[in-house]
């Protein structure tokens, strides 16, 4: 018995670790990196992938930009609506509202330098 528990645990997925980013009394952000495969054509990219958490009973519209305010770009502009309590997800599947920011290269024949990961100009307005 105690033989499959130790495998269980040497062969499980580790589990995804956000990391908090932001909070206030209405929104909290946190992110987690994630190597996105396309098999088909050779690539692995790297993202921070986003998740944003409504922390209220109102719907809100959230905006932010996905990059530095000394850097802001309108195409890093991103704006969403989140229904009470809800909580939206980025992933490596097309959508959107891209709640995912380029990391790296992760090819074998790539090395490149990490991007750090940074939001500006977070914002949320109640909307009846």
């Amino acid at each position: 018995m105690f033989f499959f528990f130790l495998l269980s645990q040497l062969f499980s997925i580790p589990s995804q670790e956000w990391i908090p980013y932001f909070e206030d009394k209405k929104i909290s952000i946190s992110y987690t990196s994630k190597v996105c495969q396309d098999n088909q054509n050779g690539f692995a990219f790297e993202y921070y992938v986003i998740q944003v958490q409504n922390l209220t009973d109102q719907t809100l519209v959230v905006n932010f930009n996905k990059s530095p305010e000394e850097n802001s770009k309108e195409e890093d502009l991103t704006a969403f609506v989140l229904k009470p309590k809800e909580v939206k997800t980025g992933s490596c599947a097309y959508n959107p509202v891209k709640l995912r920011i380029y990391k790296a290269d992760r090819r074998r024949n790539k090395t490149n330098k990490a991007a750090p990961f940074v939001l500006s100009k977070i914002s949320s307005i109640e909307v009846n």
